[in-house]
C-alpha cells in the first residue's frame, strides 16, 4: 500500500484494514490504542547494534509518560525482511508494532519521513503530521518535553528532513545583528497563519562552526544568493523550486510569504492573458474539493493526480451527440475521434503500402489484396471500449467519482448535472471548492443548406459502419489532410478542397511539401474553393456545389461522403459560464492566466478549451498533472508550452519541435537564422523504389545564440518517433553544435539530423545520394 500524507494516518489505516500486533500477535484495531494520542514511530532491527541500548531508553521515557498519565504510545516499525527475526524481536518489545505482513506500509512509513538508518523515532500526533524535528534527540531529553512540539520558528540547522513532508521552508539568512529580534518576531507572527510552511533562521556570525559554515554556504550557493548580506530563501523538500530576496527589512519578511501563496513568484514560462489571483478559502462546505467537467485526456488526469492528494473529486463527463447523432464512452477526443482511432487507420493505409514494398522483398503477395472497412472499424472500436472500461477503472482506483451526466453552472460554486439529453432528463445540483473545465472542442461546420445535415466529421468517420466511398473532404487542417491520407490510403476516391493554405500555424514549407507528395499518392486536391450547399440525391450520394473563395462561377461534385474538418469550436456555450463572469476570447475559448486560472480565481481551464494553448492530448495532460499538483501538493510548477513536441499523420508524417522557419526569422530577424536541411532516402525505400525526393529534414537555428536550435522538423517514416527522441535535447536548449556531436545510429532516419551540414544561405542543392 502507499500512504497519502493528505489523508489522516489513522483513518487510511482503517480503509486498508491495517491493524497492530502486540507481544503476543494479538491484532489489534489501530483506533482503538492510539486515537487522540502523541505516537512515536520507532524504526528499529533485531540485527541493530545500537538500538538495543536506545530500545531501554525509550522505554523508560515511555513508562514515565505512561506513569504520569500522558497520552502517548510507541508503534515499532521493524526493517526486519525474515519473520522470525522479526517475530523475537516483537515478542521482548513493550510496544506495539506494524505487523511483518505490511512489509509495503513499512516501506511507505521509511520513505515518508525520509528515514535512513535506524534506531530512529518520528513522533506524531494521530494524523501523522510530525512533531519532533529532531528526531532521537529531542525524545530522549526527558518527560517534561511532552508532547515534543516542533518550535513555530527553528533554527536552519535543527531542521530534519522528515519535518518538511510535502512543506516548504522559509529560511530567513540574518547577517546584521541588529536584525535578529525584529526578524524572528516577524516569523513567528507569519508561522501560524501558513502551517504547511516551516520557517526558520540561520544567524550568520563569526561563532559558526566549520559544518554550519558550510551547510550556509552551501544553501546561499543553491539560492543563488549574490552576497553575504541578509536574506530570505523559500525551498521545498527536495529542490525543485527556489525563490530569493536580498534585505530583511519590516515586512518584507510577510510581503514575499504572500507574494509566495499567490502565485506572484512562479516564473512565467506557461502562456496566459490574464494576472494570476488569490484563490481564497471562503471556509463554507461543499459537495466535493474539485469538480472536473469533461473526461478527457486533461480532465482524467487532473481528477487522478487531484485524487492522490488526498481530496474529493469528481468528474462529469457527458457527449453530446454530433450532427449524424455519433456519441462515444469516457475518454474524451482523442481516445474515442481523435488520435487513437487515427493512427490505428493511419498505421491501416501503411500497411497496404507495405504490401506493395514486400513484393520488391521477395514475398509473393496478391497484387489486388483487397481492404474490408467493417473489419477495420469493427477492431479499432473495439480497442477504444476496452480504453473506455479502463478509464472509468483507473476513476474507481483513484476514488474519483464519475458522473455521466452534462454539467453547467447554476452559481460560482454549483453546477446542474443533467443525466441525458432529452426534456425529461434526470436533473440534480452538486457543489465544490474549485472547478476545472476541460470539455474540449467540437468539429465546426460551414454554412450553407445540407452542409451539416449531410456530412460527417471525425466524429463520425471512425465508427461509420459503411466504407466512405468516393469522398470530399472540406478543410486543410492536420485532421482534414490525416484522414484524406488514411482514406486514399485504402483505395478509396478522395478530393481535399483547400480555401487558402496547408497546416495553418505549421511551416509551411514542410506543409506544401506533404501536399506535394499526397498529390502524387492519389489523393486530389481543389484549391481556393469553398462550398456552398449539399443535396441528398435519391440514389443517397451526395452533390456538393462549391465555389471560388473570391466569388465566381459555382461548381458542382458527387461524392459518396462529405467530410468537414474546417476546425474546431469550444464547448463552452452551454455552460453558463458568462454569466460568472468567466471571460472568454472571441472564438469562445476561456481566457486564463499562466497557472490556467480563469477570470474567476477558482474556475480553471486546461485543454483544447483554454486559449492560446496547444490543442495536443500530451499537452492537456501535463496541464492537468502540474494543475492538481499546484492546488492540492504546494508544487510550483507551471506547464511550459514552448518547444512541445507534434506530429501530423499524414501518409508521410511530419514532426515539428519549436519555431516554424519563417516564424523564426520574424521572432529573431532573417539575418540570424541560419537553415541547415537535407532531402534523404530510408535505406529500405531503394528497394522498395520508392520516397526518391520526398523525405526532408532541417533544423532552424539562432546565431545570436551559438546557432541554438529553434526549429526542428522532419518529413518522413516513424517522424513521431524521431521527433519525440529529440524533444528532450531540444527542452535543454541543442545547439547544432551538439547535433553534429551526436553519434548516430547507421542506417537510421534519426541518423539524418546528426549529420546536417549544407546550409539554405549557401545555395547548394539539399538533395542526398547514397543511404
Amino acid at each position: 500500500m502507499a500512504l497519502n500524507p493528505k489523508v489522516p494516518l489513522l483513518k487510511e489505516l482503517e480503509e486498508e484494514y491495517v491493524q497492530l500486533t502486540n507481544s503476543k500477535k494479538e491484532m489489534i484495531d489501530p483506533a482503538g490504542v492510539l486515537k487522540g494520542k502523541t505516537i512515536a514511530f520507532y524504526f528499529t532491527s533485531s540485527t541493530c547494534v545500537p538500538c538495543r541500548t536506545f530500545v531501554k531508553k525509550l522505554e523508560a521515557v515511555w513508562q514515565a509518560l505512561k506513569t504520569s498519565g500522558k497520552e502517548f504510545e510507541v508503534v515499532l516499525v521493524s526493517q526486519d525482511y525474515e519473520e522470525k527475526g522479526f517475530n523475537d524481536y516483537v515478542s521482548h518489545s513493550k510496544f506495539y508494532a506494524i505487523p511483518f505482513e505490511e512489509a509495503d506500509l513499512r516501506k511507505d512509513l521509511r520513505k515518508r519521513w525520509y528515514v535512513k538508518s535506524w534506531p530512529w523515532v518520528v513522533i506524531t500526533d494521530d494524523t501523522g503530521k510530525v512533531l519532533n524535528p529532531k528526531g532521537n534527540n529531542q525524545l530522549l531529553v526527558g518527560p517534561e518535553k511532552f508532547p515534543f512540539q516542533t518550535p513555530l520558528v527553528q533554527k536552519y540547522t535543527d531542521i530534519a528532513p522528515m519535518s518538511l513532508s510535502l512543506q516548504v521552508c522559509f529560511i530567513a539568512f540574518i547577517k546584521m545583528e541588529k536584525s535578529v529580534k525584529p526578524v524572528i518576531q516577524e516569523l513567528e507572527a507569519l508561522a501560524p497563519q501558513n502551517p504547511d510552511i516551516v520557517f526558520a533562521y540561520h544567524i550568520e556570525d563569526e561563532k559558526w562552526s566549520s559544518t554550519e559554515r558550510k551547510m550556509a554556504a552551501k544553501m546561499r550557493k543553491f539560492a543563488k544568493l549574490k552576497d553575504n548580506g541578509d536574506a530570505m530563501v523559500i525551498i521545498d523538500v527536495v529542490g525543485r523550486i527556489s525563490h530569493n530576496r536580498s534585505g530583511l527589512a519590516a515586512g518584507t519578511l510577510t510581503k514575499f510569504v504572500q507574494d509566495y501563496n499567490s502565485g506572484a513568484l512562479i516564473q512565467q514560462i506557461g502562456r496566459g492573458q490574464l494576472t494570476p489571483q488569490e484563490d481564497k478559502d471562503d471556509g463554507k462546505i461543499y459537495d466535493y474539493d474539485l469538480f472536473i467537467i469533461g473526461g478527457g485526456s486533461g480532465g482524467l488526469a487532473c481528477s487522478k493526480a487531484a485524487a492522490e492528494a488526498g481530496v474529493k473529486v469528481a468528474v462529469a463527463d457527458f457527449v453530446r451527440p454530433s450532427p449524424s447523432g455519433t456519441t462515444w464512452g469516457l475518454g474524451g477526443t482523442c481516445v474515442n475521434v481523435g488520435c487513437i482511432p487515427k493512427k490505428l487507420c493511419h498505421t491501416a493505409a501503411l500497411l497496404g503500402e507495405s504490401l506493395h514494398d514486400a513484393r520488391k522483398y521477395g514475398w509473393k503477395v496478391d497484387e489486388k489484396t483487397p481492404h474490408i472497412w467493417e473489419t477495420l472499424i469493427t477492431n479499432v472500436q473495439k480497442h477504444i471500449e476496452s480504453l473506455n472500461e479502463g478509464y472509468e477503472d483507473q476513476l474507481k482506483d483513484k476514488n474519483v467519482e464519475y458522473i455521466n451526466a452534462f454539467a453547467s453552472f447554476v452559481n460560482p460554486h454549483a453546477v446542474q448535472l443533467k443525466y441525458g439529453w432529452g426534456k425529461d432528463a434526470k436533473v440534480e445540483t452538486k457543489t465544490a471548492r474549485r472547478f476545472v473545465i476541460a470539455c474540449g472542442g467540437r468539429p465546426r461546420y460551414p454554412e450553407g443548406p445540407g452542409l451539416q445535415e449531410y456530412s460527417i466529421s471525425s466524429d463520425d468517420i471512425f465508427s461509420m459502419k459503411k466504407p466512405p466511398g468516393k469522398t470530399l473532404v472540406i478543410g486543410a487542417s492536420y485532421v482534414a489532410l490525416e484522414c484524406a491520407g488514411f482514406i486514399a490510403g485504402l483505395g478509396y476516391d478522395v478530393t481535399v478542397m483547400v480555401r487558402s493554405i496547408f497546416l495553418r500555424g505549421f511551416d509551411q514549407q514542410m506543409a506544401n511539401k506533404i501536399g506535394d507528395y499526397m498529390e502524387t499518392h492519389n489523393t486530389k486536391f481543389l484549391r481556393g474553393f469553398t462550398p456552398t450547399k449539399c443535396e441528398k440525391l435519391s440514389n443517397g450520394k451526395l452533390k456538393v456545389t462549391y465555389e471560388p473563395k473570391g466569388g465566381g462561377k459555382a461548381e458542382e461534385m458527387v461524392v459518396d461522403t462529405l467530410l468537414m474538418a474546417i476546425g474546431r469550436v469550444p464547448e463552452t456555450k452551454l455552460l453558463n459560464i458568462d454569466k460568472l463572469g468567466v471571460k472568454l476570447d472571441k472564438g469562445g475559448k476561456i481566457l486564463t492566466a499562466p497557472n490556467e486560472q480563469s477570470s474567476v480565481p477558482h474556475i480553471y481551464a486546461i485543454g483544447d478549451v483554454a486559449s492560446d494553448k496547444l490543442e495536443l492530448t500530451p499537452v492537456a495532460i501535463q496541464a492537468g498533472k502540474l494543475l492538481a499538483a499546484r492546488l492540492f501538493k504546494r508544487s510550483q510548477t507551471l506547464m511550459n508550452y514552448h518547444l512541445v513536441p507534434t506530429t501530423v499523420f499524414t501518409p508521410l508524417e511530419y514532426g515539428a519541435i519549436g519555431l516554424a522557419e519563417e516564424d523564426a526569422k520574424k521572432t529573431y530577424g532573417e539575418e540570424n537564422i541560419e537553415v541547415y536541411h537535407a532531402t534523404y532516402r530510408p535505406l529500405e525505400m531503394f528497394v522498395a523504389e520508392r520516397m526518391q525526393t520526398d523525405c526532408y529534414v532541417k533544423l532552424v537555428c539562432n546565431k545570436l545564440k551559438s546557432e541554438a536550435v529553434v526549429g526542428f522538423h522532419i518529413l518522413g517514416p516513424h517522424a513521431g518517433e524521431v521527433t519525440q527522441g529529440f524533444a528532450v535535447a531540444m527542452r535543454k536548449g541543442a545547439t547544432k553544435e551538439d547535433f553534429d556531436m551526436t553519434v548516430g545510429i547507421h542506417p537510421t532516419v534519426a541518423e539524418e539530423l546528426t549529420t546536417l551540414d549544407i546550409t539554405k544561405s549557401s545555395g547548394v542543392s539539399a538533395m542526398k545520394s547514397g543511404c
